[in-house]
């Protein structure tokens, strides 16, 4: 690093830049840098938010994939199923269950609408009573203040039509938006590893395992997010139903239900939003007592989710503090509105476990590393055409496969049998991996770039160790070749 790093002294440097203190320089060329980073950055956001009908159902649809993901494995683990088909039913199901709620929210909003108008217009004299009997305001002044709002929306009616122009507009931004939404959604839970093989081939050959590496943790940690948040979402919406059917209110508990769901997607203000909807609707219906009676149960769940749900489920694979919660959504509202506060917390679950890799420190060691993911790219650096590069990937999800039903003998041929063996044993008819005679073919292209395999195989927490281990041994300095044993990998569940 000292030439990267030169002293005050250095005679390849200018004298005038010789009286600068060394300090000044590393902070100048540091400075620099992060300069660019954030101009690229900044250019990268305001690229984004041009075409956010595309971004936003993107990012929607990658959520989604998340917590769809385990559907797609067991049924393609336990039943005759392909890929494919595991991700249309899976996407299938996913629309069943948002139409029959909303379907059911619908019909009984509308079955009971005659009896909110009328109650909202009791509520609405009640409250009027109240505030000539407590502020002294008479009659007059409250219809005089009715009629000028009258007027003013009246002024207003042109913009009112421009405004159905523009709703018009919206809903058709909502339809492309959907669209985009459910071919990103398939096509992520059908070939997603293979594409994200493919976006980390583009990558120099020695940045390929360890951006592969880091990846998983990333989308560890954002899967953990997203069903920890469906699971506690669940369980505020069913606490807050249940408030309203013990205060005879159960014909409106599907709808309030689903509100406070959707609401507690949004971090920070979506549970304050949904609880203070359900607290006006109980006092319009019920009165005072009732809604004071829904406002404790509304803090109660609140409190649940906040000291016990949360910090119980979310566990270590998502362990983000507080001020970077507010701080992330803050930023990210002030940058995309209502979507950058909705995607704000997922993204920082994914950068905060992959800088942790990156650093040194693994948030996911059970993971250990990807075999098959490292035995692709080292096939793809060693120049094997497309077609065999597809098959070595189907090859790698067979020994994925494999390893996540627990076969002992599987795993152990995997990490210790040497190439030469599983080709033999493959030609003879009997695959020692399961996986056919392509996975010989891609221990043959791993041998052949094995420098490059070694050479980015280990990153963050284990570079150390790996450099040790690939250091000379006494043997070898004196000139004798000590042959080093063939490194021992964990094949483990990888979530495409």
């Amino acid at each position: 690093m000292s030439n990267l790093r030169p002293a005050p002294g250095d005679p390849g440097l200018a004298p005038e830049v010789q009286e600068i203190p060394i300090g000044v320089r590393r902070a100048a060329s540091w400075s620099w840098r992060l300069l660019v980073i954030v101009a690229a950055g900044a250019l990268l956001l305001w690229g984004l938010t041009r075409v956010t009908t595309i971004v936003i159902p993107v990012l929607i649809a990658i959520l989604l994939a998340a917590l769809l993901q385990p559907v797609v494995k067991i049924l393609t683990r336990y039943t005759f199923l392909g890929r494919a088909a595991a991700s249309g039913i899976a996407l299938l199901g996913l629309l069943l269950v948002i139409a029959g709620m909303f379907t059911l929210a619908g019909r009984q909003l509308i079955a009971q609408w005659d009896d909110i108008q009328s109650r909202a217009v009791q509520g609405f004299q009640a409250l009027l009573e109240w505030v000539q009997s407590t502020f002294q305001i008479d009659t007059p002044m409250i219809n005089s203040a009715l009629d000028e709002g009258l007027e003013q929306l009246q002024q207003y009616s042109g913009q009112l039509v421009s405004g159905a122009v523009t709703t018009a507009t919206a809903l058709g931004n909502i339809g492309t938006g959907l669209v985009v939404a459910l071919f990103t959604l398939f096509f992520v839970l059908h070939g997603g590893g293979g594409i994200w093989r493919w976006s980390v081939g583009l990558l120099p050959p020695a940045a390929r395992v360890p951006t592969h590496e880091a990846f998983r943790r990333g989308w560890k940690a954002l899967s953990a997010y997203v069903r920890t948040q469906v699971l506690v979402a669940a369980v505020d919406a069913t606490g807050i139903a249940i408030g309203m059917v013990a205060l005879s209110l159960g014909s409106y508990a599907v709808p309030i239900w689903l509100l406070v769901f959707l609401f507690s997607f949004i971090p920070l203000v979506g549970a304050i939003a949904s609880g203070a909807i359900a607290v006006l609707l109980v006092l319009v219906l019920n009165g005072w007592v009732g809604a004071l009676i829904m406002l404790a149960v509304v803090l109660a769940v609140q409190q649940l989710e906040g000291n016990v749900l949360q910090p119980f489920l979310m566990g270590k694979a998502v362990e983000i503090h507080p001020l970077g919660v507010f701080l992330g959504v803050a930023l990210g509202a002030m940058i995309a509105g209502i979507p950058g506060a909705l995607f704000a917390i997922p993204l920082i679950a994914f950068v905060n476990a992959t800088l942790l890799y990156v650093v040194g420190r693994d948030p996911s060691p059970e993971l250990g590393h990807d075999k098959a993911g490292a035995e692709h790219f080292a096939a793809l650096g060693a120049g094997v055409p497309a077609h065999q590069l597809a098959e070595v990937g189907a090859d790698s999800e067979a020994q994925r496969t494999s390893a996540d039903e627990g076969s002992s003998a599987d795993l152990a041929m995997l990490g210790t049998v040497p190439a030469a063996e599983r080709r033999t044993a493959t030609e003879d008819g009997a695959s020692p991996t399961g996986t056919g005679g392509h996975a010989a073919d891609a221990d043959a292209a791993h041998a052949t770039d094995s420098s490059d395999a070694d050479a980015t195989y280990t990153y963050g927490a284990e570079a150390t160790e790996a450099r040790s281990a690939r250091a000379p041994s006494t043997d070898q300095v004196d000139g004798t070749s000590a042959e080093q044993p063939a490194p021992r990998h964990r094949a483990e569940d990888e979530r495409d």
